[in-house]
């Protein structure tokens, strides 16, 4: 039974381990085990949430209802709800008995009674964070266990006795940037650090802080308004150690309230005088900084008693002297920062056991050699940013190591300028005036000297005379060579050291080399401006040649196109001339009867009446020398000339007379006519090289040219022919007339018998007088005399 709890446990585990929320991050396997749900946009809560978690970080989402599910997570140590929408916390929240700090900054929390009320019941709460929220009081506030309290940039007013009360063991309050006026006798026994900065005090009873008796640190910085000192009393505690009042109204130090202070701030007051023995009582003071004060006097015995002072910063004020023994008694001071003041020089028997003097911006022009004598343990020295213009005073340490004389307006430099400080390793000469005749000798007893700065300075390149120096800083490698720059004379201006003068600094093996070098980096480059320019040549070409291919390739495509369309249309006007080949007509002594009214409304017009068929003659049909074009001219100008309306008068019995006579005259024009004969062979011959011609490929455009200037042509013949009129008589036949002698023409072309009449076996009775047989069947052709069947299956077309 024992084994099946345990599988079973051990399955709901592992199902706890697998799950982590969507938009979360999971780190069960860790030491804590993490979940992290930040800066995800989120506006509910997050469901499944294992038990497991120590840490749950929900941060920057949009949050405005914790649920009470979150009760369940009772391993939980950290939990973060900062910058959310949050009002308020659920009563579920107190069952988190292991939660060790707990985040709420940037929400809406307006009262912490109400609204966060229920951390009363965390007993393991050490760290609260309630900062940037609309809270006005934490008077309510209450935990017996919380001892770090963060409410910055609230909107907190007053703090007085009562305030303090539920949070017995309290170590930390920020309350940086509050609104706050009154701070009184505050009450906290347990309290060690309180920040106060930022804020709007003005005035602090000496009592204010006699409530906390445990209180090290204090901040009271940028209360533009502060003043916690006066002549008749001054703001006490005895186990305060550090004090930041910088930024405030401060007229006097008022430090005298503090015997165990260590470290005072007190930069950018109002503190213009220090009189004798003001420090005496604060014997415990390591760091003092009055920096930005304006203070312009000092006595003598200002700093008495002060004998564990390590560190003073009297920068940015308007002292003008130092006297000699002002640091007497302050045989610890290893830092003091003299920068940006009014000083004009330093006592010869200035007396002090400083490692580290800052006198840079002040107004020093000159400096006694006995001025380092008393300052046994001197080691950094910045006279930078002074008014020194020569040095040569042959200044004396013993311990001096570094010296700061940069951005002076020093011109020249002797042989005694270094003469005396032995140990010197660092030398800042930069921004100032040096020229020339910078010689070697001038750091000839510096032999321990590693760093010498000398750059930004006019030299004038004298390669002679600078080449001794040159040879020294690089041979060492004391300083960057190439950062020496000439400014005169004007033909080497701008340039290094190196550059202006190595020719005058190198010897001949070296010139040579230098010279082999340069020709060889010459050759170098010609060759690469060689490659480069045969490249660009090659793949312009190569350009260019694919160009031309693909225009190339683009004109054959459009020629083959070209010929595509022209073998195209002249299959298509094949095809058309074969449509528009004329069919032979019916003879008028086929018809079986006279046409209806309709057909004989669409009959053409003679040009004479039937009484006059009879005397047509046939003497003239072989002239028809003039052009169809013109005859069809000629017969339009006569009949307008006449406007004769000719009727048109059909019956039975003239129509088989017509037919008669008309087979007579056939006789005779198929056989006198000798040249309608050549012509109708060259016309079969000209037929077949048209087919012929058809079937050859074509082989150039010129060929294709001149297979549709022939195509043309016959279809032009063809027309011409199918135009063909007979002539006789100046007078032209009509219709019935020149239809006979086409079809007499067809007859003899497939040598018929034109002795008897052919006539057509007519499918159906015909309508207009012409008749085209079906494609399916072949025409017959009956002998009207014998009534012999006469059958041919493949007519030639007649062209």
């Amino acid at each position: 039974m024992n084994k099946i709890i345990l599988i079973l446990l051990l399955i709901n585990l592992k199902k706890i381990y697998s799950y982590c929320p969507v938009n979360c991050l999971c780190y069960l396997n860790n030491e804590p085990k993490k979940i992290t749900c930040s800066h995800q946009g989120l506006n509910e809560y997050p469901a499944k949430i294992s038990d497991l978690v120590e840490h749950f970080d929900l941060s920057d989402n949009n949050l405005r209802i914790i649920v009470s599910d979150i009760g369940r997570l009772i391993e939980l140590r950290y939990l973060n709800l900062a910058k959310n929408q949050l009002t308020g916390l659920p009563g579920d929240i107190g069952e988190l008995w292991k939660l060790e700090r707990l985040d709420l900054s940037e929400n809406k929390i307006h009262n912490v009674g109400i609204d966060i009320g229920v951390i009363t019941r965390l007993p393991n709460l050490k760290i609260l964070s309630l900062g940037k929220n609309p809270i006005t009081d934490i008077q309510e506030l209450s935990n017996a266990a919380l001892k770090y309290l963060d409410v910055n940039k609230c909107t907190i007013l007053r703090i007085t006795n009562e305030t303090l009360e539920g949070l017995p063991e309290l170590i930390s309050l920020n309350m940086e940037d509050n609104p706050l006026i009154t701070v009184r006798n505050i009450k906290s026994n347990k309290l060690k650090w309180l920040d106060m900065s930022n804020c709007r005090l003005s005035i602090l009873e000496s009592n204010t802080f006699e409530g906390a008796p445990l209180l090290e640190q204090l901040r009271l910085a940028n209360n533009p308004y502060l003043i916690f000192s006066t002549r008749k009393e001054t703001l006490r505690h005895d186990k305060l150690k550090k004090l930041d009042a910088s930024g405030c109204n401060l007229d006097r130090p008022g430090l005298h309230g503090f015997p165990s202070l260590t470290q005072a701030i007190l930069s950018k007051n109002s503190i213009r005088f220090l009189p004798d023995n003001i420090f005496s009582r604060n014997k415990m003071l390591i760091n003092l900084s009055l920096d930005g004060n304006g203070l312009d006097q000092i006595n003598s015995s200002t700093f008495y008693g002060m004998t564990s002072l390590e560190t003073l910063d009297l920068s940015r004020n308007s002292l003008t002297q130092l006297h000699s023994s002002l640091f007497k008694e302050n045989i610890n001071l290893r830092l003091l920062n003299l920068s940006s003041n009014n000083i004009r020089e330093i006592p010869d028997d200035f007396l002090s056991t400083v490692i580290t003097l800052d006198l840079s911006m002040n107004l020093i022009d000159n400096i006694s050699n006995k001025c380092l004598i008393n300052m046994t343990r001197i080691k950094n020295l910045n006279l930078g940013k002074n008014r020194f213009e020569l040095f040569d005073s042959s200044l004396e340490s013993n311990t001096l190591r570094t010296l700061n004389l940069q951005n002076n307006r020093i011109i020249k430099l002797t042989n005694k300028s270094f003469l005396n400080i032995p140990l010197l390793t660092g030398l800042d000469l930069s921004g100032n005036r040096l020229s020339e005749d910078l010689s070697r000798d001038v750091f000839s007893s510096n032999d321990n000297l590693q760093k010498i700065l000398l750059h930004d300075n006019p030299w004038h390149c004298d390669c002679d005379k600078l080449e001794s120096i040159y040879n020294y800083l690089k041979s060492t490698e004391k300083t960057i060579v190439t950062n020496l720059i000439c400014q005169s004379p004007s033909n080497v201006s701008g340039y290094s050291w190196t550059t202006a003068c190595y020719t005058d600094w190198s010897n001949d093996v070296s010139d040579s080399r230098y010279k082999d070098k340069i020709y060889q980096l010459v050759l170098m480059g010609l060759f690469i401006c060689v490659f480069v320019f045969g490249t660009v040549v090659s793949i312009g070409h190569t350009i260019r040649t694919k160009r031309s291919q693909a225009l190339l390739r683009i004109r054959e495509a459009e020629r083959a196109e070209a010929r595509e369309r022209l073998l195209l249309h002249r299959r298509t006007l094949e095809i058309e001339s074969r449509r528009q080949e004329h069919q032979p007509r019916i003879h008028p002594a086929e018809i079986i009867g006279p046409p209806t009214y309709e057909e004989a409304v669409q009959l053409p017009r003679l040009i004479r009446s039937l009484d006059h068929l009879d005397s047509i003659s046939t003497e003239g049909i072989g002239n028809s020398g003039q052009s169809l074009d013109q005859q069809a001219w000629i017969k339009k100008r006569r009949m307008q000339s006449k406007k004769i309306i000719n009727k048109r008068a059909k019956s039975e019995d003239n129509l088989n007379r017509k037919c008669r006579e008309k087979n007579k005259n056939i006789k005779g024009y198929s056989t006198s006519s000798v040249s309608r004969e050549r012509r109708r062979k060259s016309t079969i011959i000209y037929r077949q090289n048209n087919d012929s011609y058809s079937d050859e490929p074509i082989s150039s455009m010129d060929d294709i040219q001149r297979g549709i200037n022939r195509s043309k042509t016959s279809i032009t013949n063809n027309k011409k022919r199918k135009r063909f009129l007979i002539v006789k008589n100046e007078h032209s036949n009509d219709d019935e007339d020149s239809d006979n002698y086409k079809n007499i023409s067809s007859r003899s072309a497939f040598n018929l018998n034109n002795d008897k009449n052919k006539i057509f076996d007519l499918s159906r009775e015909p309508r207009s007088g012409t008749y085209r047989p079906t494609c399916t069947t072949s025409p017959q052709f009956y002998d009207s005399s014998s009534d012999n069947e006469i059958i041919i299956h493949n007519p030639p077309s007649i062209v």
